[in-house]
């Protein structure tokens, strides 16, 4: 499990060197292989490149909870290339995320204060009093089978630009 999750505004930025020029880099990640099953690409991503970590199911929300990275090429030394890569839940999980948060927290307070007053029990009471647990558990349903995709977004991006740095993400 991937508790990043948790905070839609997590992000951890990372350092990929790259023997080929900026020129090169940005061509090649831009005609990237990708898959809406293994890493898609992210069509408004800001930077030279953005891809998402995709995954099987029908619950999946496309890109809005994945795991994003956005990658900007900058020149390195002799010919090489620099590649910043932001990992993150993307602006659509640090927008959704604290308004479906806000909408369960005001059912949960009619709830609360239907029950207060002396109002006969209503099963729709019950569903806004369970109403409060509902973000953690999408966030928790949708990252579930996700343990590794930074490393899994990481590797594909090595792979196209024939990157390295220190250790990847475990």
């Amino acid at each position: 499990m991937n508790w990043t999750y948790l905070n839609p505004f997590w992000h951890q930025d990372r350092m990929m060197v790259s023997r080929l020029n900026p020129d090169e880099c940005r061509r090649r990640l831009k005609k990237a292989p990708t898959s809406r099953l293994t890493v898609a690409r992210l069509w408004f991503a800001g930077g030279d490149a953005g891809f998402y970590k995709g995954g099987v199911g029908a619950i999946k929300a496309g890109s809005l909870l994945e795991m994003h990275v956005r990658i900007e090429v900058s020149p390195g030394e002799r010919n090489s290339s620099r590649l910043h890569l932001r990992f993150s839940g993307g602006f659509g999980g640090s927008v959704l995320m604290p308004l479906l948060a806000v909408c369960c927290l005001a059912a949960f307070g009619w709830a609360v204060r239907n029950l207060t007053a002396g109002a006969a029990w209503d099963p729709l009471d019950g569903a806004a009093l369970l109403s409060i647990s509902v973000p953690g558990l999408l966030v928790l349903a949708m990252r579930s089978d996700a343990p590794n995709d930074q490393k899994v977004l990481w590797e594909f991006v090595a792979d196209q630009v024939d990157g390295g740095s220190g250790a990847t993400p475990g």
